[in-house]
């Protein structure tokens, strides 16, 4: 028998690999933002008021009050106010805190159910808090904050990404 050799056309090996790459490219794109790398964080700050003044509990703390209750010793709860930022690995954004205070919040590390975070307060220009903080995905913290009017403020700080 004779060995035949057989003349490939560039047509025929350039569509098994187009359609390879093409399947590749599907593949990438069914896959959820999460499991691909994440580069973006969305993280809440609720501003509360403590106090040993009174025994209220703002309604919209009735989830967190027992883990308050244990964390701080104080009768009196109210939410001041809430705001999320949602930023990218490296990207800071800014949270208004009473008593003219900011918290400059900064992700640096977002890696499977952690995110590395920096946490800045400052009063006017000069830096009076700062730390990094571990923050689980889907989790949240307390930070204790300072005096402000009868009580001091405590921080729940909750990320997901």
């Amino acid at each position: 028998m004779k060995n035949r050799m057989r003349k490939v056309s560039t047509m025929q090996v350039r569509l098994p690999v187009l359609l390879f790459l093409l399947m590749l490219a599907g593949l990438w794109m069914s896959i959820p933002t999460a499991v691909q790398a994440k580069e973006r964080c969305r993280i809440s700050v609720d501003t509360i008021l403590a106090s040993r003044q009174g025994s209220g509990v703002d309604s919209r703390l009735k989830q967190d009050v027992s883990e308050l209750q244990n964390m701080f010793n104080y009768t009196s709860y109210q939410l001041l106010s809430s705001k999320t930022l949602n930023l990218k690995k490296g990207e800071s954004g800014t949270v208004s805190l009473p008593g003219n205070r900011r918290l400059k919040i900064t992700p640096h590390n977002i890696r499977e159910n952690r995110a590395d975070i920096a946490l800045q307060m400052m009063k006017k220009k000069r830096t009076v808090f700062q730390s990094q903080v571990q923050l689980l995905n889907r989790g949240s913290l307390f930070v204790g904050g300072p005096k402000y009017e009868n009580g001091n403020l405590i921080f729940k700080i909750s990320g997901s990404y």
